[in-house]
C-alpha cells in the first residue's frame, strides 16, 4: 500500500497528494538477508557486494559512462548550472557548473498491449490509502520535505566545492 497524505504548496496555495514513507529504511543489511533468502550467495557475501556497489557504480560514472543496472535501470551523472547562462557558445566553460546529480532512469519492458512497465512499479498489486497516522511516523528522508513548483518532490543537489 502506498500511502499520500494532503500538502498544501506555498507558492501557489495548490493542494497536491504526496507519496510518504513511513517506518525505517530499509537498510543494506536487510536487504543483503532478503536478497541471500533468493539465491545461493551468503548474508554476508551479498551485503559485501552491495556495500562495495555505489564506489564502483562511481568510479564508472566519473569516467562519464552510465551504469545499467540490469532489470532496475540506469544511473548517470548530470550538471547543474542554475543561472549561469552565457550568450554565447565560444563562452561555455565548466566554471558554470555549480552542482552533480544522479540521473535514475528505470528500465522498462513492453507489455503485450503494446505498453510499458517501468522497473520498481508493478503493473499490478499497488493501492493507494490516505496516510491518517501521526506526523512523528513518517521517516524522514535527506532532501525529504524539497519541493518543486508543482507538487512534485526534488531530489536536491550536491554542490560543487
Amino acid at each position: 500500500m502506498i500511502f499520500w497524505k494532503r500538502v498544501q504548496q506555498a507558492i501557489n496555495k495548490l493542494w497536491y497528494p504526496r507519496s510518504v514513507t513511513v517506518g525505517k529504511p530499509v537498510e543494506t543489511q536487510e536487504l543483503a538477508r532478503r536478497i541471500a533468502r533468493e539465491s545461493t550467495v551468503s548474508p554476508a557475501d551479498t551485503h559485501a557486494v552491495l556495500r562495495a556497489l555505489p564506489a564502483i557504480m562511481a568510479d564508472f560514472m566519473k569516467e562519464s559512462r552510465a551504469v545499467h543496472f540490469e532489470g532496475l535501470g540506469w544511473f548517470r551523472y548530470t550538471t547543474v548550472s542554475a543561472g549561469k547562462g552565457v550568450p554565447t557558445k565560444e563562452e561555455v566553460s565548466s566554471d558554470q557548473i555549480t552542482g552533480l546529480r544522479v540521473q535514475f532512469t528505470p528500465d522498462r519492458t513492453r507489455n503485450m498491449d503494446g505498453g510499458y512497465t517501468r522497473a520498481l512499479i508493478a503493473d499490478e498489486g499497488i493501492g493507494f490509502a490516505e496516510w491518517l497516522g501521526k506526523e512523528s511516523d513518517e521517516t524522514t528522508l535527506p532532501d525529504d520535505d524539497a519541493t518543486g513548483d508543482d507538487g512534485s518532490e526534488d531530489d536536491g543537489d550536491h554542490q560543487l566545492g
